[in-house]
This record gives C-alpha cells, structure tokens and sequence, in this order.
C-alpha cells in the first residue's frame, strides 16, 4: 500500500511527552493499552461526538484544497477512511462499519488496514471492534468529558479474546506477533499526535457544519464570519 505524501497545514504535533500511556496485561490474557491525553484546548465533547458521527463521510475545503476529512485529522499518518452504513446521509451508529487505512509514524511496517465495527457513538464514548470469523479480537474505545482546560480524552486498546477455542492461539501468539514494543510507541505516538492536533482544526469546522457534508474554511481570510454558524 503507498503512503501518500503529508499533508502540510502548518501544524505542529503533540510530542510523546505530552500524554501518560500504560499497558496492562489483563487475566484473562488480554492486553490494555491506555492513552491519557492532556486537555484539547478549546474543543468539547459535544464537538467530538459530531466528529466521529461524520468524520468518514466528511470533505474539508481549506484554502482552496479539498481534502477528507481523515486526512486533516492526522496529516502525515492517514491514509484513507471509508464507511459502511445503510443511508449514506447519516451519521455513523452502532452496526455501522468503516475501513480505515493508516500507516504509524508513515512506516510501512506500522501498517493498519482494518475493517471495524461502530460499537457504540455517544455523548462522551465512540467505541468500535475488530473481529476475526465472527470473535472479536480488539475493542477500541475514544472516551473524552468536557473539562476546565478543554476536552479529557482518553484511548483504550485492548487486543486479544476474552473466551473461547481461540484464546490461546490468539492471545500468546498473535498477539505478540502484531502487537510488538515498537508498534505500540508508534501506536500510543500516532494517538498523541491525532488527539492533539483536534485543537488545530475541530473549533473552526465544528462552527462551520451548518455547511453540511463539504465545509468551506478559508484561513487566509480575516473575513471569514460567513462561513461559521452565528453565535448563540
């Protein structure tokens, strides 16, 4: 799969130091992976409830240059995002499905493509799975509260099977084999960076989404009040 070339909106990404991160090998053999991220200056829960709810479906014009919306969110590490739901017109919901293409820290060897299921898209929690002939194999939540600083959010990966015949292939062999030391600090890194740079772009397009499924945001122009829904 090629790795298209970044994106560059003038950005700066959050560091690894910006976040605590833990890993937890749980009794069932599982393993957690937690992400505790700093507050998102300026962005709510209810503005990344919207996000999640359209960011597969979404189209970003900024300064001229039409993107998807995915690709904002993460300029260097995105790759594609698709979804699968039975009116193309909604949000995504629970039983919806997306196929997300991501490559961590742009290396090959870091590659994600998978086919998730939308668990859960609510007030404060997006939670979606991945499954293997019909076991789930990993569960990913986004939790995320407003708070004084600006949005708390939290990431939880936690692979490998809970029961069953697969269990032990899965978890002490699988696991290990795709889930190494080096993939996870590109994983926990990648999630810093994504989480962070919502401070960077959520505000603006959040304001604009009266627009509808493309959003118009045109940064060179002091002006640009039409654009952004009035204020209440």
């Amino acid at each position: 799969m090629q790795i298209p070339e970044p994106r560059e909106f003038g950005w700066e990404l959050k560091s690894f130091d910006n976040a605590h991160s833990k890993v937890t090998h749980l009794p069932d053999g599982r393993t957690l992976f937690e992400v505790d991220h700093p507050p998102v200056r300026d962005v709510t829960a209810e503005m990344l409830n919207w996000w999640y709810g359209v960011y597969a479906d979404l189209t970003l014009v900024i300064d001229g240059e039409t993107y998807p919306a995915f690709m904002v969110s993460h300029p260097q590490d995105h790759i594609s995002l698709g979804s699968e739901k039975t009116s193309p017109e909604r949000p995504l919901r629970a039983g919806d499905f997306v196929n997300v293409k991501e490559a961590y820290q742009r290396n090959p060897k870091y590659m994600l493509d998978e086919r998730l299921e939308v668990v859960a898209l609510e007030a404060e929690k997006f939670a979606l799975k991945a499954t293997r002939r019909g076991v789930t194999v990993a569960d990913l939540e986004f939790r995320f509260e407003d708070g004084p600083e600006g949005a708390k959010f939290t990431n939880h990966l936690t692979v490998g099977v809970e029961s069953g015949w697969l269990k032990p292939l899965v978890n002490r062999v699988m696991i290990p084999w795709l889930y190494y030391e080096d993939k996870n600090y590109a994983w926990i890194l990648h999630s810093v960076e994504e989480v962070g740079n919502f401070e960077n772009f959520l505000p603006e397009i959040f304001a604009r989404r009266h627009q509808g499924m493309t959003i118009q945001w045109n940064r060179n122009c002091l002006a640009d009040n039409e654009d952004r829904a009035p204020e209440v």
